[in-house]
């Protein structure tokens, strides 16, 4: 049998058994326990005792009995809140009410029976402490509370702003573009892991978004009912993450028909400018409506049970843009410039020799560095392209853009309970994001945003039926099933039309997916690598989706002082790519200084021959001329594909070994069979010892290119909760969870990157395509499949980089272990201290296999000309195959390492009032980078332990304080609850948001070139203590004579990849509020918010290019994938609730 259908066998035979053996189920992720003693009033422990629950707002209830050691368990409870009532022959009735019971939480209910008459009833008002007495996992829960009454910042109310309430992790952060990232996904960093190593789901079923590391489907916040994040120490039914475990439940009907309505508007009259966006620069105009309703009752009373909530976002967002665009006088072919103004002598390609030797100076009517005969195809370009509105070589164009995004989403959910013992939900989620980005240059796209200036559409579908039967007080089983799906299309502002035919430029638009401008680049303007001066990010267009399948059963048996549960969670994974992001399908031409360079020192010259400056002038001639430097296609003709299947199974006994302890022991198998395309030639792998591109499913090659399946995923689980006494607990757990591969290795290679790519000679020839000089006016041959080879293998582009997907790769894993005391202290305070550490063995890194392993030098210590020449280079693949593209290895597994004290000072919702407090020390070390790559290579190859550092996120010292506030005057308040006064004073409240951080670490970096180490990042010499002034803009922030350049080719810097500190982070959220009653069950709220009330600056790190003419300064604020900045934003809401 082979290793695929011996994997297949063991999940069906699994499944099969967990499905239909019966014998118990009970999960966490969409329910909860509430457990207890019965004792008498001596202490001793009750046996046989009668305990009902019921849930107040439905009226279902359920009974159970107290084993021999007074024991009871209500396992598989929806969350909500209970009663709890305890009878016994010759002991008075005792209930106590109003018991909040959370998803995914354990809650103690202990009740002492007095003596008396069974008809007599003893009520208990008083409210057990706070504590969590029976479990060890570390996290906490954001409730209802906290997403309706804080100021939720940050995109769309998204309640995952809420994270940095939890202990370990990292302020909430946008990644990705407006298009890519339409939901407005936030993502964190917990505990030193990666952002890609959380889970996310919404009531139990998968909600990841595998490829962007996104939540597909992000419920709004009216429909939010509790947010429970794991960050350590999961439960064993938890697992494929290493970061947080986070599920979001929804709100769901009751016998009382419940419902609000509300708007949000936000405007810039009310918006403070950007620290650094000051008058005479515009202000652009922004406006933000959110609004929608909900609603939720009963279809039938005590029996079936309904919500719904519909979201509305009207998002229009002014951008203010500075760009470069060429001067008047360059336009009409006059580069001159000054010295100072970066001024160089211009030289004619069609003179001179290949090498670039001997050129002559342009020159017209005898004026020097002038061009009398601009290029047709220039011309037509420079017509497209708006004058100059400011001074300047550079920066010398200003314009205001717009963002328009208009999302709307509905969810829909049913309760229905076919009998006491049989309960049913259905939920339907979906959503749809319309993104418009205007371009600054209106049809010929621009450098503004990325380049990405265009279209886009986002759908989303979220659903799930999960069921749950009791077989018995002690023996239940919950099944359910969902699916998560998004598709995401985007398009060039002029998709489908054929503007590069218009300007001449011949071959390029072949279909719509080719159609629109071809970019057209100027090397050294217009960020680094640069945004096309005319055209659109080379990702566009692109039509993605992604699909996840969903399957769990799990099963409860209750046996004396034991709960014991098993299951297993079955995934199918699809993932669909149509997309083309290295030139472009529009092709990219690219204009650089060598065409228009003299090389002054050709081969043979003396040592330490100096080469004449070039710059901006000789760039821009290149354009003027048609002769650019670099020239590209991308060839799309197949689309990529990924299929993956991953099962996990666990069992667990959480036993209750007296009154005070209880111990968690678990374990979890967890089973990662190898990916797939779709098809065969979906996607293919490069190999590295035969220099050979191999495509999955063709020519006799594995479908899964040969991934070999590992069965010894095992992941113990231990814990332990003991009560020191009735207000103090400790607990401490420990546990390995495995992190799933997320990277999307089918993307990188062919058949999506299939490229018409030039050649240069050196780096003063003309580029060369197809076997002719590459211009604008020869255009781009006819697109041709890759020819494959019998053997299922294509000869890859030596320039281009591809990846290597390790076909012995092993998931990475990571070591958790806590140790905490709870303490409840007077007037419902709630004290938690927690050491909370892990140890990440085989963490992924990717690394370029290269990359060179010396320095490219010269035997007389010069650096080497060109560093990738076959069988002369420290490069091992040029030196091998001549291949100079960079050649990434998924993954070199790795270390990493984190330690931290998690402080909580609580006060749950009670009267009127919520205290969070929250305080991480964190330290995390690791060799990779979690800034702009996921995968995390490292930056340096010639020492990699240099790698290992402090992570790219870690703040040392972290504090977020959240509070709610109802002030207590009124009706129904303690004081003034009637007459005049109630009128006035009643009503209002406050709530908001403390955020202290110490600042990210600095990533110094120097000039590379004397290092001549294609991959190692050059750092500067560091030849004095860091010295912190604490300047803006102008002035330092730190002292730079701290740091020189190396100057000795070869010789890398002393620096490690992260050292010492940017500026600390302060933020204050604030809300105030009032609501009027409306009769006895409705009422209106206004509400005003301010984000950043203070407008106090948040600034970016400093710049830590030794090269820069910005060394040391901080010129820019910290706006974390467009969250943040400082500048406050004030939003204003109304809401009905009934």
């Amino acid at each position: 049998m082979s290793t695929r259908a011996r994997a297949c066998a063991v999940l069906i035979a699994t499944a099969f058994l967990i499905v239909f053996a019966k014998p118990n189920g009970h999960a966490q992720a969409v329910n909860a326990t509430l457990v207890g003693n019965i004792t008498d009033s001596s202490g001793a422990m009750i046996g046989g005792a009668t305990v009902s629950i019921q849930e107040t707002s439905t009226g279902i209830g359920r009974v159970t009995t107290t084993n021999s050691s007074g024991n009871y368990t209500f396992p598989n409870l929806p969350p909500g809140t209970y009663s709890v009532t305890a009878e016994m022959p010759g002991f008075k009735k005792e209930v106590r009410p109003n018991v909040e019971v959370a998803v995914n939480s354990t809650v103690r209910v202990d009740l002492a029976l007095q003596p008396g008459a069974v008809n007599e009833t003893v009520e208990i008002t008083a409210a057990p402490p706070a504590l969590k007495t029976d479990r060890s996992d570390v996290g906490d829960k954001i409730e209802t509370v906290q997403v309706q009454e804080l100021p939720v910042g940050g995109a769309n109310r998204n309640f995952q702003g809420l994270m940095a309430l939890i202990p370990g992790t990292v302020r909430p952060h946008r990644d990705h573009s407006e298009f890519f990232n339409a939901q407005d996904t936030l993502s964190t960093e917990v505990n030193g892991q990666s952002r890609e190593y959380n889970q996310l789901m919404i009531e139990g079923v998968n909600d990841d978004e595998r490829t962007g590391l996104l939540q597909i489907y992000v419920p709004p916040a009216e429909a939010i009912q509790t947010v429970d994040v794991t960050t350590s120490n999961y439960d064993a039914e938890f697992g494929r993450a290493g970061g947080a475990v986070t599920n979001v439940t929804l709100k769901s009907g009751t016998n009382q028909f419940h419902g609000s309505a509300y708007e949000y508007n936000r405007v810039s009259a009310f918006a403070a400018r950007s620290y650094f966006n000051r008058p005479p620069k515009p202000f652009p105009g922004s406006t933000y409506n959110y609004y929608g309703a909900t609603i939720g009752g009963p279809i039938l009373k005590g029996k079936t049970f309904f919500f719904f909530d519909f979201l509305r976002i009207s998002d229009i967002r002014g951008q203010y843009n500075r760009v470069t665009v060429p001067t008047d006088a360059f336009r009409s072919g006059d580069l001159r410039l000054s010295p100072a103004a970066g001024g160089t002598n211009i030289y004619d390609p069609n003179t001179g020799n290949p090498d670039g030797t001997g050129r002559q100076q342009f020159s017209c009517n005898g004026v020097l560095n002038v061009i009398c005969n601009i290029d047709p195809i220039s011309q037509k370009i420079l017509a497209l392209v708006p004058h100059a509105n400011l001074q300047g070589v550079t920066n010398n164009y200003e314009q205001n853009t717009q963002l328009r995004k208009t999302p709307n989403s509905f969810d829909v959910k049913l309760d229905h309970n076919w009998s006491a013992s049989d309960r049913l939900a259905f939920r339907y989620s979906r959503a749809v994001q319309n993104v418009s980005q205007q371009p600054i240059f209106g049809l010929a796209g621009g450098p503004a945003n990325g380049a990405f200036q265009g279209t886009g559409v986002q759908h989303e579908q979220s659903g799930a039926l999960n069921e749950t039967h009791i077989f018995s007080p002690t023996l239940l089983l919950e099944t359910r099933a969902g699916i998560g799906h998004y598709r995401n299309l985007a398009h060039n502002a002029d998709f489908g039309s054929k503007a590069s035919d218009a300007l001449g430029i011949p071959g390029v638009n072949l279909s719509d997916f080719t159609s629109g401008l071809t970019g057209i680049r100027i090397l050294g303007i217009n960020g680094e690598p640069p945004n096309p001066l005319v055209g659109y990010s080379a990702s566009l267009p692109w039509d993605r989706g992604e699909t996840n399948i969903n399957f769990v059963s799990n099963l409860t048996k209750i046996q004396g002082n034991h709960v014991i549960k098993w299951g297993a969670d079955i995934r199918r994974l699809r993932d669909d790519l149509v997309q083309a992001q290295t030139f472009s399908p529009r092709g990219r031409f690219d204009f650089g200084t060598g065409t228009t360079a003299l090389n002054n020192c050709p081969a043979g010259s003396p040592k330490g021959c100096k080469s004449l400056p070039t710059g901006i002038a000789n760039n821009f001639a290149a354009f003027l001329i048609d002769r650019p430097t670099d020239v590209g296609r991308d060839v799309s003709i197949v689309s990529g594909s990924w299929r993956e299947t991953e099962a996990f199974f666990y069992g667990q006994d959480a036993w209750h070994a007296s009154s005070k302890l209880t111990v968690t022991g678990g374990l979890r198998w967890e089973l990662y069979l190898p990916p797939t395309p779709s098809h065969s030639g979906g996607y293919s792998n490069y190999d590295p010892i035969n220099n050979v591109l191999v495509i999955a499913g063709i020519g006799g090659n594995p479908i899964n290119l040969g991934r070999k399946t590992y069965y010894k995923y095992f992941a113990p689980r231990f814990g332990l909760a003991y009560r020191l006494r009735e207000k103090t607990v400790f607990r401490g757990g420990f546990g390995i969870s495995y992190e799933p591969f997320t990277n999307n290795q089918y993307a990188f290679n062919f058949p999506i990157r299939q490229n018409q790519d030039s050649k240069q000679a050196n780096s003063f020839a003309l580029p060369v395509l197809n076997g002719q000089v590459a211009t604008m006016a020869t255009g781009f041959p006819p697109p041709t499949p890759i020819a494959i080879s019998p053997g299922g293998t294509v000869t890859p582009n030596s320039s281009e980089t591809y990846t290597v997907v390790d076909k012995q790769f092993q998931q990475p894993y990571v070591e958790s272990w806590n140790f905490a005391m709870q303490h409840a202290l007077p007037w419902n305070f709630v004290l938690d201290l927690a050491y909370v550490g892990n140890h990440g063995v085989k963490i992924p890194v990717a690394y370029d296999l290269n990359a060179a392993t010396a320095p490219s030098l010269n035997p007389d210590g010069s650096i080497q000309a060109n560093n990738c020449v076959q069988g002369n280079s420290t490069r091992p693949l040029c030196n091998r195959f001549g291949r100079s593209g960079n050649t990434m290895f998924l993954f070199r597994p790795t270390t990493s390492n984190y330690n931290s004290l998690q402080v909580k000072f609580d006060h749950k919702w009670k009267n009127g009032f919520l205290l969070t407090t929250s305080y991480t020390w964190g330290k995390a070390l690791a060799y990779r980078s979690d800034i702009g790559a996921d995968d995390g290579a490292p930056s340096i190859y010639l020492d990699f332990r240099r790698n290992y550092s402090i992570e790219s996120r870690n703040r040392l010292h972290t504090f977020v304080q959240s509070f709610v506030y109802e002030l207590p005057f009124g009706k129904q308040k303690p004081f003034l609850a009637t007459g005049w006064a109630s009128w006035i004073l009643g009503g209002w409240g406050v709530s908001g948001v403390l955020t202290r951080m110490s600042g990210t670490p600095l990533h110094f970096i120097a000039d590379g070139k004397l290092l001549s180490a294609s991959g190692t990042t050059q750092t500067p010499i560091q030849i004095a203590p860091f010295r912190r002034l604490g300047g803006i803009d102008t002035n330092l922030w730190f002292d730079p004579s701290s740091f020189v350049q190396p100057t000795t080719p070869g010789a890398l810097g002393n620096m490690s990849r992260y050292a010492f500190t940017g500026p600390g982070f302060f933020n204050l959220d604030a809300a105030f509020f009032r609501n009027f009653p409306i009769g006895e069950r409705a009422g209106l709220e206004f509400r005003a918010e301010a984000f950043s009330i203070t407008n106090t600056p948040q600034f970016s790190n400093p710049n830590a290019s030794r090269t820069s003419p910005d060394f040391g300064h901080v010129t820019s604020v910290d706006t974390a994938g467009g969250i943040g900045g400082g500048n406050r934003s004030i939003e204003l809401s109304a809401k009905v609730t009934f």
